[in-house]
C-alpha cells in the first residue's frame, strides 16, 4: 500500500517505525497471492513436507530468538524478559507442537462403523484463511493460527493489530526463509475498520480466525454468519478466581498477583475479579497489596521490569476511567491506579499504570461486569461457595 501509518514505541510517544495501512485492494491482492500459491507448488507438497517446514519455522524462531523478543518488547511494551520466555519460547513450540500433532491427525481416520459400511472422516485444506490477531501477544497467538493452517495445507492473510504490527513481518521473513513458497503466507497491515473487514468479507476467503474484543468478534461473526463462512472466534472474559477459607494461602499468595498482573493485566486469562471467602478476606486482600505495590513498574529493557506499560493512550485512558468510575459507584481503589513515581526519564509519557487493587465494587458496575484488560484486581467478599459460584457467573461472559 502506498498509505503508511506509524508503530509507536510504548514507553514513550516515539515512531518506531512505519507499516502500511492497507486498503481493501491490498486485501484483495493478498487473496489473489495466497490463492495462486494454493494452486501452484504448494498444493503438491506432502504432509511430510509440511511438517518438516514448521519444523523448520521453529528452528529459525529459536535462531532470532533474542531479535524477535527486542521486537515484541518495543512494539507492544512487555518486559523483555517476558517476550524472550513466553512470547518467543511459545511461537516456537507452536511450530514443534503442530508438526508432531498434524502427523498423527490429518489424512482419512475411520470414524465409526455400521454393518457393511465403513465412515472416514478426512481433513483437507480449505483454501484462503483470515487470520486476524490482537495486540496483546502478536506473535504467540499468531503462531497458534498460523502453525495448524500451513500444517493441514492452506494459505494464509494475516493481519495484526495496528498497535503491534511488526513481528507478523518478521514471521514472515521465517516462514520465507524456512522454504515455504511466496505467496503461502500473506501479511496485511491496517486498522480493522479497513484492512480488517475487507479481508473477513473477501469472497475467496474461506475461513475467519479471530481473537480480539467481544463488541469486534460480534461484527466479525456477524459478517460471516451472513456470509456463510466457516469462523473461529476467541473474545474477552472476565475471569474470576475464587479463593476459599481453607485455600492453601502460600500457594494463592504467590500465584494470584501473576495471574492478575502477568503482562499489566493485558490477557485474556487473567483474573480481574478475586472473591475471596470472608474469613480469609484480610489475609489475601494484605497479600494481594502487599504484591501489587512491590511490582517493579517501568522501562521494558531493564532487567528488573515486571511490569511495562499499556499497549496505547486509549487503552490507558479506558482502565482510569474505570477505576474513575468505581470510585464514583462507591468502591475503593486500595492502591495503584495511578502513573508510577521514579519512571526514566525516556519512560515518563509512557502509558504506565501502577497495579491496582479495589475493594467494594458493585456488581452491576462497569469494573465488574466488563473486560477491564489492565493492571486492576477486584476483590469481591463472599460467604458461601454458592454464593462465591453466583457472583463468578453473574456476568455476560459467565465461566
Amino acid at each position: 500500500s502506498a498509505r503508511q501509518t506509524p508503530a509507536a514505541r510504548q514507553t514513550n510517544p516515539t515512531q518506531l517505525a512505519r507499516v502500511a495501512d492497507s486498503c481493501a485492494e491490498d486485501v484483495a491482492a493478498a487473496v489473489r497471492a495466497a490463492e495462486e500459491a494454493g494452486r501452484g507448488e504448494w498444493a503438491r507438497w506432502t504432509l511430510a513436507q509440511r511438517c518438516h517446514a514448521l519444523w523448520r519455522i521453529a528452528d529459525g524462531i529459536a535462531a532470532r530468538a533474542g531479535d524477535l523478543a527486542v521486537l515484541e518488547s518495543a512494539d507492544c511494551g512487555k518486559p523483555l524478559r517476558l517476550a524472550r520466555t513466553v512470547d518467543v519460547a511459545r511461537a516456537e513450540e507452536n511450530f514443534r507442537f503442530f508438526a508432531s500433532f498434524a502427523r498423527h491427525q490429518v489424512g482419512a481416520t475411520p470414524t465409526h462403523l455400521s454393518e457393511g459400511v465403513v465412515n472416514y472422516e478426512e481433513r483437507a485444506p480449505l483454501g484462503v484463511v483470515g487470520l486476524i490477531t490482537p495486540w496483546n501477544l502478536p506473535l504467540y497467538l499468531l503462531t497458534w493460527k498460523v502453525a495448524p493452517a500451513l500444517a493441514i495445507g492452506n494459505t494464509i492473510v494475516a493481519k495484526p493489530s495496528e498497535w503491534s504490527p511488526l513481528t507478523a513481518l518478521a514471521l514472515g521473513e521465517v516462514i520465507r526463509d524456512a522454504g515455504v513458497p511466496p505467496g503461502v503466507f500473506n501479511v496485511v497491515q491496517g486498522r480493522g475498520a479497513s484492512a480488517g473487514e475487507a479481508l473477513v468479507t473477501h469472497p475467496g476467503v474461506r475461513m475467519v480466525s479471530f481473537t480480539g474484543g467481544t463488541a469486534t468478534g460480534r461484527i466479525v461473526g456477524g459478517h460471516c454468519g451472513r456470509l456463510f463462512k466457516r469462523v473461529s472466534l476467541e473474545l474477552g472474559g472476565k475471569n474470576a478466581a475464587i479463593v476459599m477459607a481453607d485455600a492453601d494461602m502460600e500457594l494463592v499468595e504467590r500465584e494470584l498477583p501473576r495471574a492478575a498482573f502477568l503482562n499489566a493485566g493485558q490477557i485474556c486469562l487473567c483474573c480481574e475479579r478475586i472473591l475471596v471467602q470472608r474469613p480469609a478476606y484480610e489475609r489475601v486482600k494484605a497479600a494481594l497489596v502487599r504484591a501489587a505495590t512491590a511490582l517493579v513498574v517501568g522501562d521494558p529493557d531493564a532487567q528488573g521490569t515486571q511490569c511495562g506499560p499499556l499497549i496505547h493512550p486509549r487503552q490507558a485512558a479506558k482502565v482510569v476511567r474505570m477505576l474513575d468510575e468505581a470510585r464514583e459507584d462507591g468502591a475503593t481503589v486500595v492502591c495503584g491506579g495511578i502513573k508510577p513515581v521514579g519512571l526514566p526519564p525516556h519512560c515518563a509519557d509512557g502509558c504506565f499504570l501502577a497495579p491496582a487493587v479495589v475493594e467494594g465494587a458493585a456488581q452491576g458496575s462497569r469494573l465488574t461486569q466488563n473486560e477491564t484488560f489492565g493492571p486492576v484486581a477486584s476483590l469481591q467478599l463472599f460467604d458461601s461457595e454458592e454464593e462465591a459460584i453466583a457472583l463468578a457467573n453473574d456476568t455476560a461472559y459467565g465461566l
